[in-house]
């Protein structure tokens, strides 16, 4: 398998489960999408998916390049 042939981390999708309000809440950015959960549910994961944005950001690569097992790395760093 050459380089082109790898698997590539591409995005990144946040679920948030505890919607009672029934309130359809979705945020889109270049890297990821965050879809559902209530107020506080949905902000925390904003947050998370921002400091993730901007690790990637800060290593000066994209986040298509990065393999699924330095992605994971890069999780365990921050959290």
């Amino acid at each position: 398998m050459n380089s082109e042939d790898q698997i590539r981390v591409v995005g990144v999708l946040g679920v948030g489960f505890d919607h009672e309000d029934q309130h359809i809440r979705i945020t889109q950015a270049d890297q990821y999408r965050i879809v559902m959960g209530s107020g506080e549910t949905h902000t925390a994961l904003q947050k998370i998916c921002k400091q993730i944005d901007g690790r990637v950001k800060s290593s000066g690569r994209k986040l298509e390049e990065f393999s699924p097992e330095e992605f994971m790395e890069l999780l365990r760093e921050l959290y």
